[in-house]
């Protein structure tokens, strides 16, 4: 059985607006920590009355921060695929095998296989399949025919793969 999902496009837009999906996960993982270790400390300044107003202002900040390093990986991401393909957008195709997806992007074979997988998150206009050990890889719903989708979820399932795939 073989899906193919074609005209996939990988420009800065895309990468900007779903630029959350695109993190390592360890690098969520180290913010949430910090973030929720910065919330205990400022509770128990509160509690001991040592609360200084500026410390509210560092949250906003690393909000800011980590919206500069979405932009800056996506930008990055997008003059690697300059580099390698001399243009501003390129598009790929998704085929999704027995054993795994192969990704097709102009004349390279990527095989990423569906043990390798962790999780797949329906961000609105993007599936975003989540891999242990490579960078994300994702289609736009656009792309995809109903029974295409419903198909592409069935072998999510049945391979175990945490599936967050919403109606079509």
């Amino acid at each position: 059985m073989e899906i193919t999902i074609k005209n996939n496009k990988l420009n800065y837009e895309i990468l900007k607006k779903n630029g959350q999906y695109f993190f390592p996960s360890s690098f969520v993982l180290i913010f949430k920590l910090v973030s929720l270790y910065y919330i205990v400390l400022i509770l128990i300044s509160i509690f001991r009355n040592r609360f200084k107003l500026w410390t509210i202002f560092i949250v906003p900040l690393a909000i800011i921060i980590v919206k500069i390093l979405i932009n800056y990986f996506a930008r990055k991401l997008i003059d690697i695929h300059k580099e390698l393909f001399n243009k501003e957008e390129t598009s790929f195709d998704l085929v999704f095998l027995d054993n795994g997806i192969d990704v097709v992007e102009e004349t390279q074979h990527h095989l990423t296989e569906y043990k390798s997988i962790k999780e797949v998150i329906d961000s609105g206009t993007l599936i975003v399949i989540q891999v242990k050990e490579d960078a994300p890889i994702y289609f736009e719903k656009k792309n995809a025919t109903k029974d295409q989708y419903e198909e592409i979820r069935n072998i999510f399932e049945k391979n175990n793969i945490l599936c967050n795939m919403k109606e079509l």
